[in-house]
C-alpha cells in the first residue's frame, strides 16, 4: 500500500460540496437559493447552461425524472435516515402522508399534500444527490417561469416557441396527460426550496443500516445467515431471479399477443428480427422485458411468477422504514433440480450439498454501498464472493457495452484500488452478442452525477480512466476492511489482488457523458440495457455455481 494520486478533483466542485455540507451541519437547514452561485461555478457536465438565460432542457429533463411530480408545490424538503429520526424531530406523522416516487430514482419519499416533502436518505451520497437535483430544478424551473409568465394565448403554443420540438416530446413522455398542468404550474409559480437535514451523523447512518440488516436477518431466522457461507450480489430484484425461474418460457404466446396490442413498432420490429434470426438479441431476454410491461396490467402473471419463486425457496424482503433497498435470499441447495439456461452450461445437481446462500440486493446509491457491505461483513461469518452489477458512463465504448474494471479510483477516499476481477471477456463469449465486452478498464467511482465537469473528465481520461459510476469505490472500501486490520485508508494505492473471496464487478454502459443526446437522463435507457443486464446476471450465477460445485 503506498501513496495514491490526489489530482482528481477541481476546486469549484469541492467548494460547492463544502458550502452546502457546512450549512447543513451548522444550521441544519439551507436555502437552495444560497447554492446557485457555487452550483453554476462547478460547470457540471450535466448542467453546463445553468448560468445562461436559455432553459437547459437536458438538465431539466434529467431532474424531472429523478424528483417526484409534486415538486411545484414543495417549499420544504426534510431529510432523515429512518422513521425514528423523523419521529424524534416531530415528524412521526409522515407515514400518513402520501408516498410519492420519481421515474428515474429509487427513493422513499412522502408528501404532506401542502408544501413539505420528507425523504429517506441512506448515506451522504443521497444528500449530495438531492442538493444538486433540487438546485438544478430550481434554476431551470424559474428560468422557464420567467419566459412563460408574461405570454398570452395558448400556453402550449407559447412553450413551443421556447423549446425545441424534441424536448417537448421528452417532457410529454414524462408528464403524459398532465403536460398542460405542468406548463401552467411553471407559468404561474416560482419555486424556492429549503432543505433541512434532521440528523447527519455517521452514527445515524450506521443505525439505519444496522436496522435494515436486522430486518433481513429476522425475516430469515431459520436460515441462520450468520453461520452460512454467503455470496453477496448487488444487482436488481428481477434479472437473477428471472433467470432462476425462467417463467417466460411457458408464457411466450401471451406475451407476444400483448406486444402486438401495444402497437410499439420498434419492439414489434425487434421481435420479428428475433423470429427470423436477423437479430443478435436473446429471445428469452426479450420476453423478460415484455413480461415486465405485461405484469403491470396482468395480476395473474405476477401471482404465477411469485408462486414459481416461492416453490424454489426464493425469499423477498421488502425495504422497511430504513434503507430503501429491497433484498432477496436464495439457498443454493434449492436450485439443484432446476434446468437453468443452456447458456450457463452447468449441471446443478451437486448443488443439493451446498450450504451457501446468496443475498441479492437492489443496488444502492453511492456511499450507501459501503455501509451495506460493511454491515453484512460484520454479521456473517463467511463471505465467499462479492459480485457487483451496475451502470456506468463510458468514455471509450458505446451504450449497451459491458465494462469490466481492474482498477478503481474512489473519489470519496482518494484511494486507488487494483484487484483481480473474476469476470473476463471469456465469461461473456457465448452469452452476450449485442455489444462489446471491454475488460481491464480503469473506473472512477464519483461522488455524484452533477459533481463532474469537462475539465475533470478530461483529467480522468488522460490518466486512462474510461468508465464513471458511483458504487465500486465504496464497495471496495468495505472489502478493504474484510482483509486489513484497520478501517479503510485514504489517499492510498491499495492492492486487493489476493483476497480470500471472489470479487466480480461488471458495469453496462448506460450513457456517454460527452453526448447529451445519448445521456441516460434524457433518453431513458430502454432495450439497450436489457441484454448486458441479463448477460452479467448469467455470468454471476455461473461463477457462483462453479464455485459451489467445483
Amino acid at each position: 500500500m503506498h501513496q495514491g494520486n490526489t489530482t482528481f478533483n477541481t476546486e469549484e466542485i469541492e467548494i460547492h460540496i463544502r458550502t452546502y455540507r457546512s450549512l447543513l451541519k451548522s444550521t441544519g437547514e439551507v436555502a437552495i437559493n444560497q447554492l446557485i452561485t457555487s452550483h453554476n461555478s462547478m460547470k457540471s457536465i450535466l448542467h453546463e447552461k445553468g448560468s445562461k438565460d436559455e432553459v437547459d432542457m437536458s438538465a431539466f429533463i434529467y431532474v424531472l425524472l429523478r424528483l417526484p411530480f409534486c415538486m411545484s408545490n414543495v417549499k420544504k424538503v426534510i431529510l432523515g435516515q429512518s422513521y425514528d429520526v423523523f419521529a424524534n424531530h416531530g415528524f412521526g406523522q409522515i407515514t400518513g402522508w402520501k408516498m410519492v416516487a420519481a421515474p428515474g430514482r429509487r427513493r422513499m419519499m412522502y408528501f404532506d399534500g401542502r408544501d413539505t416533502l420528507a425523504v429517506y436518505i441512506a448515506s451522504v451520497t443521497d444528500v449530495d444527490d438531492l442538493i444538486t437535483l433540487l438546485t438544478a430544478f430550481q434554476i431551470e424551473w424559474n428560468k422557464f417561469h420567467q419566459k412563460l409568465k408574461n405570454t398570452g394565448g395558448n400556453i402550449e403554443s407559447a412553450a413551443g416557441k421556447i423549446l425545441e420540438e424534441e424536448d417537448i416530446e421528452k417532457v410529454k413522455n414524462i408528464w403524459g396527460g398532465d403536460y398542460i398542468k405542468f406548463l401552467t404550474a411553471i407559468k404561474y409559480k416560482e419555486v424556492d426550496f429549503t432543505v433541512r437535514l434532521l440528523a447527519g451523523s455517521y452514527v445515524e447512518y450506521a443505525k439505519s443500516t444496522q436496522k435494515w440488516w436486522n430486518n433481513i436477518s429476522e425475516n430469515n431466522k431459520d436460515l441462520r445467515l450468520d453461520k452460512r457461507p454467503v455470496y453477496f450480489i448487488s444487482s436488481n430484484t428481477h434479472s437473477i431471479i428471472n433467470l432462476l425461474t425462467r417463467f417466460v418460457v411457458g408464457e411466450e404466446k401471451g406475451l407476444i399477443d400483448f406486444l402486438y396490442k401495444t402497437k410499439d413498432e420498434n419492439l414489434i420490429s425487434l421481435w420479428r428480427d428475433i423470429e427470423s434470426d436477423r437479430s443478435k438479441v436473446n429471445r428469452e431476454n426479450f420476453l423478460y422485458y415484455i413480461a415486465k410491461k405485461y405484469a403491470r396490467i396482468n395480476p395473474p402473471l405476477v401471482r404465477k411468477k411469485a408462486a414459481m419463486e416461492k416453490k424454489i425457496g426464493i425469499r423477498h424482503i421488502a425495504a422497511s422504514h430504513y434503507l430503501d433497498i429491497d433484498a432477496q435470499v436464495v439457498e443454493f441447495r434449492n436450485l439443484s433440480k432446476l434446468q437453468l439456461s443452456p447458456q450457463i452450461g452447468i449441471n446443478t445437481k451437486s448443488l443439493a450439498k451446498s450450504d451457501a446462500v446468496a443475498v441479492n440486493i437492489d443496488y444502492p446509491l453511492g456511499w450507501a454501498a459501503y455501509q451495506v457491505l460493511t454491515e453484512i461483513g460484520q454479521n456473517v461469518s463467511n463471505v465467499r464472493g462479492v459480485y457487483i452489477m451496475g451502470k456506468a458512463a463510458t468514455l471509450n465504448g458505446q451504450i449497451g457495452d459491458i465494462l469490466l474494471p481492474t482498477t478503481v479510483f474512489d473519489q470519496h477516499t482518494k484511494n486507488i484500488y487494483v484487484f483481480n476481477n473474476s469476470f473476463s471477456g471469456r465469461d461473456f463469449k457465448n452469452i452476450f452478442k449485442t455489444g462489446l465486452v471491454l475488460d481491464h478498464q480503469k473506473t472512477i467511482a464519483a461522488k455524484g452525477t452533477f459533481l463532474e465537469n469537462r475539465e475533470l473528465i478530461k483529467k480522468w481520461y488522460r490518466e486512462g480512466y474510461t468508465a464513471i459510476e458511483m458504487e465500486s469505490g465504496p464497495y471496495l472500501n468495505a472489502m478493504y476492511e474484510f482483509v486489513y486490520y484497520n478501517r479503510y485508508a485514504e489517499n492510498q494505492f491499495i492492492n486487493l489482488t489476493d483476497t480470500p473471496f471472489d470479487i466480480g464487478i461488471a458495469h453496462y454502459a448506460s450513457d456517454t457523458p460527452y453526448s447529451k443526446a445519448k445521456n441516460l437522463g434524457v433518453r431513458n435507457l430502454s432495450y439497450e440495457g436489457v441484454e448486458p443486464t441479463y448477460a452479467i446476471s448469467l455470468a454471476i450465477l455461473k461463477k457462483i455455481i462453479e464455485k459451489e460445485t467445483g
